[in-house]
């Protein structure tokens, strides 16, 4: 029974929180409102493992975080909440599911901790062109058009910074434990995104204060960070601690699905014919490179002075 709440937790609630990301930069701006997001869940997940029990951490190990913070959270979610003002939610979703595309290819290619597979290039290819079809659907020289091409564009940097980040912490010795670790990458990270709202001048552009307490963006900001940065997430840490890797990552390619049925039955949100086919490649190609992967190259030694704890399990929307 645990399992399956676990499972619900990353399915349903990473895919709503797409939905939930569509309603909040509706009203507030996007930079501004990721920042609030990660700031919060952030001081909340660092209290959390205060009271919980014994933290362990050096300067060091805070500014390799806080470096983690500004790839990951920063630079993907600046990207995300943004690129959700031009497209919609579950087109988002759809191209954020190409985050352990990224990852694989960085194990085959940059690490070479596994061995690459027919089955898992032809997934990375096929995600390649459904990406193309999507942004071809947005071709064409009027503004919009070319705003939602740009919002695709940087909405795959934003998952190539993810990967980069999930990587990286591979071989850096965090603080401890995992909530700390996740905690203060969250927390850093909706600082950096706090200071380029600042910069930006989104800060001249926020709502009154009547218009962001509406009970929709409330409720909806109350989600990402409650539910999606500290529920599902502590669902997720607990599973990939009980059940096989390549079971877990089947998120990857629920998420978008629920994403789309979610965006499509509360706000009407549609995808045209090129699209479907285009998601559906993504889709697909998340599931055949997940599939595929091939088996693990042989782990450095113990004599290797690179730390080997994979600290940084965090996925969140």
């Amino acid at each position: 029974m645990r399992k399956l709440l676990a499972y619900a937790a990353i399915y349903i609630i990473w895919g709503g929180s797409f939905l939930a990301i569509r309603e909040v930069v509706g009203v507030i701006p996007p930079l501004f409102a990721a920042g609030f997001r990660f700031t919060v869940a952030g001081l909340i997940l660092i209290l959390w493992s205060r009271f919980a029990g014994p933290v362990e951490f050096t300067a060091r190990q805070m500014l390799r975080a806080t470096l983690l913070g500004f790839i990951m959270f920063a630079c993907l979610y600046a990207g995300l909440f943004w690129a959700e003002t031009q497209i919609s939610s579950g087109l988002a979703a759809i191209i954020s599911a190409m985050i352990p595309m990224w990852i694989y290819a960085g194990e085959v290619i940059l690490l070479r901790t596994q061995r690459g597979s027919l089955l898992s290039f032809g997934g990375i290819a096929a995600g390649f062109a459904g990406v193309v079809l999507l942004a071809l659907r947005h071709r064409g020289h009027h503004a919009q058009g070319q705003a939602a091409v740009v919002a695709i564009v940087v909405t795959i940097c934003g998952t190539l910074c993810w990967a980069v980040g999930t990587l990286m912490s591979r071989y850096l010795d965090l603080p401890k434990p995992q909530k700390m670790n996740a905690g203060w990458q969250m927390y850093s990270g909706g600082f950096f995104l706090m200071a380029a709202a600042f910069a930006s001048g989104e800060y001249d552009d926020l709502p009154q204060t009547a218009v962001m307490l509406q009970p929709r963006v409330l409720i909806s900001m109350a989600y990402l960070i409650v539910a999606a940065s500290i529920i599902a997430y502590t669902a997720y840490v607990w599973i990939i601690a009980h059940d096989s890797p390549t079971r877990v990552s089947s998120y990857a390619y629920v998420n978008p699905v629920i994403a789309l049925a979610l965006g499509m039955t509360i706000v009407g949100e549609r995808l045209t014919h090129r699209q479907m086919v285009g998601a559906a490649l993504v889709i697909g190609g998340v599931v055949a490179t997940l599939m595929g992967k091939g088996a693990k190259m042989k782990e450095p030694s113990d004599d290797d002075p690179r730390p080997q704890r994979v600290v940084s399990k965090v996925q969140l929307r």
